[in-house]
């Protein structure tokens, strides 16, 4: 089993992204942290930080950081749990004292747009980027091949860098990233990370909108021909107001459509972010879930979804023991819940794929592209940055990790358990037929201690959602 698997790994990571890819609409300036011991005892060192205070906390009921207090609670719970979590912070006036607290700090690209954008480019893709604020900052932290829309008699794909504008604001989020097995002493208590994650605390500046606006907003269609691929994210931002929500939703349906007007093939993607508002977010999700085809969402992530939609027993069901069956029956929730054609969960070791019968892509297709953003994915993880169609090819020498193997094995003995006939071919190709739909389960690679766990889910869903749409393409003709 092991050694076919492996063998499409290598066949994989040859592949190329020639195809136009477009990302809108989040980016801003990530100030990223790797946490150790010596920054937790510089905050604990501040006088407004009690750790007494802290213990009162409801973390769980903690939906934006408004004090210094909040935001150690969310950190140390994410960090005892080992969880990636993004929060908003509320309180600016808390920048400076980050800043003060945690002198050794790099900043980078961040936004899933903008990660997006130049992590295709650095592929090869014709890589094409939205965004609302577009600051000179911001704008040169893009790769220079990376282009965005400007209106001069229709539209236009100009360089970035030519395109900032001095007057815009910049977003700037904090990303806390740790390492497995991580000890760090909070007055005497000892809380040990299980798992290598992150945590992003996100800051929401005047001037910012996840949506089209300007003279752009006339020309969608002519846009939308000239990209093969849309990764859509931001919505996130979505308001809470109804008569605000409904309007803003309106708008993104609306302009989603026009995308696709004079381009039938072309194939949308959204990457889950959870909201504070639950409601919302089901409005949101809902919503878009219309005019998008594909959606991605990791195993933390899910439960949260499921239990907005009043999935209990399968937000129970991971609670209880995650592993790849109950993900499974929760992404099938999902996907009667919400009519995306194509639902991608990535976890620690394997993917989970639903794709929903008849469905654009081969099932082959679909998991040979997991295969390769699997790779991208074990390089960035091994070096950080991003990813370079040459260097991928490093993944080769790889193996995939176990977890997947036995999530493989796993799997087709629990479905035989509720009396699914599962063929003896599902261990080696990862695909089964279900009737309405086909689920896959794609082995992926696992890196100990990644340099980085920054964009890694934005990087996995793009780089096989833009890899299957270039197999498909290849088989078609």
């Amino acid at each position: 089993m092991e050694s076919i698997w492996q063998k499409r790994v290598k066949t994989a990571v040859e592949r190329s992204l020639d195809t136009k890819v477009f990302a809108a609409f989040n980016t801003n300036v990530d100030v990223v942290v790797h946490m150790d011991d010596d920054n937790v005892q510089r905050i604990l060192a501040d006088s407004d930080v009690s750790l007494a205070d802290v213990a009162t906390l409801d973390v769980d009921a903690i939906d934006v950081v408004r004090d210094k207090n909040q935001f150690v609670s969310v950190l140390k719970d994410c960090l005892g749990k080992g969880k990636s979590f993004h929060i908003v912070l509320e309180a600016m006036e808390l920048l400076d004292w980050l800043e003060s607290v945690f002198p050794q700090r790099r900043e980078t690209m961040g936004g899933q747009a903008g990660i997006i954008a130049n992590q295709m480019a650095a592929l090869g893709a014709d890589s094409t980027v939205y965004t609302s604020l577009l600051a000179p900052k911001q704008a040169g932290m893009f790769f220079p091949e990376v282009r965005t829309p400007v209106i001069d008699e229709g539209v236009c794909l100009e360089p970035i860098h030519n395109a900032a504008r001095v007057d815009d604001k910049v977003k700037i989020n904090w990303i806390f990233e740790y390492k497995k097995d991580l000890k760090l002493d909070f007055a005497g208590e000892t809380v040990v990370t299980p798992r290598a994650n992150r945590v992003i605390l996100a800051t929401r500046p005047a001037g910012v909108y996840m949506g089209f606006q300007g003279e752009l907003v006339n020309h969608l269609s002519e846009l939308g021909q000239q990209i093969n691929v849309a990764f859509m994210a931001g919505y996130h931002y979505a308001p809470s107001d109804p008569e605000a929500q409904q309007k803003y939703l309106n708008t993104t349906v609306d302009s989603l459509k026009q995308l696709k007007a004079a381009n039938e093939h072309l194939r949308m993607h959204y990457e889950y972010v959870p909201m504070s508002d639950q409601d919302a977010e089901k409005n949101v999700l809902a919503a878009i879930a219309q005019e998008i085809q594909s959606f991605g969402i990791n195993e933390n992530e899910i439960k949260r979804v499921l239990k907005g939609f009043g999935y209990d027993a399968e937000c129970q069901a991971i609670e209880e023991h995650e592993r790849a069956y109950c993900l499974y029956e929760g992404t099938l929730r999902l996907m009667e819940a919400l009519p995306f054609e194509r639902i991608q969960l990535h976890n620690l070791g394997y993917y989970i794929l639903v794709l929903k019968k008849p469905y654009a892509a081969h099932p082959e297709a679909v998991r040979d592209a997991c295969l390769f953003a699997s790779s991208v994915n074990a390089i960035k993880a091994r070096d950080g940055g991003y990813v370079s169609q040459e260097l991928v090819k490093d993944a080769a020498d790889i193996d995939l990790s176990g977890i997947g193997y036995d999530q493989l094995q796993g799997f087709a003995k629990e479905l035989m358990e509720h009396g699914v006939e599962v063929p003896e071919s599902f261990l080696n190709d990862g695909i089964l037929d279900r009737g309405d739909h086909y689920v896959l389960l794609v082995p992926a690679h696992v890196i100990p201690n990644p340099v980085s766990t920054v964009g890694m889910g934005d990087t996995i869903s793009s780089s096989s959602y833009a890899c299957e749409f270039c197999l498909s393409s290849a088989i078609a003709k």
